[in-house]
């Protein structure tokens, strides 16, 4: 099977996993997609509307929309930076933990399934191609 086919039918039975878990909160489509990012990246590093622009190709316009809602339905704060007020960090709020929770288990229960019977070898092998390949992708955008 060719490579971006494989990588689709992954992609899709991921989206799906998360589609269902997201709709249990009631949080779906791009919004819950952004949502999910920012669970799984805010954990790593501070998340900023840029990032979300970038990782999602958004228009600044439409990201401030959809952080707007998440914002109106109390999920998330948009707060000053510590070091430069001019950006603001997307955090969680205390009514977003609940959600936070729900994606968070279907996320680690998802990762199990998906690394099942797979070596940690295995495992680093993958990400490695994998991250080439996106780096492919992205240099091959920037031409």
């Amino acid at each position: 099977m060719e490579t971006g086919k494989i990588i689709n039918r992954i992609s899709n039975r991921l989206r799906r996993r998360s589609q269902m878990a997201r709709e249990r909160t009631g949080i779906t489509g791009a919004r819950g997609n952004i949502l999910d990012y920012i669970l799984v990246e805010s954990e790593k590093h501070s998340v900023y509307q840029k990032e979300i622009e970038k990782e999602f190709g958004l228009r600044p316009s439409t990201a401030t929309e959809v952080l707007k809602y998440l914002e109106e339905k109390e999920l998330i704060r948009r707060i000053p930076d510590e070091e430069d007020a001019r950006f603001k960090k997307i955090v969680f709020t205390e009514e977003a933990e609940k959600i936070r929770e729900v994606l968070r288990r279907e996320i680690e229960q998802t990762e199990e399934i998906l690394l099942r019977g797979i070596s940690e070898e295995e495992r680093e092998i993958f990400q490695k191609t994998a991250e080439k390949m996106l780096a492919n992708l992205e240099e091959e955008e920037e031409r």
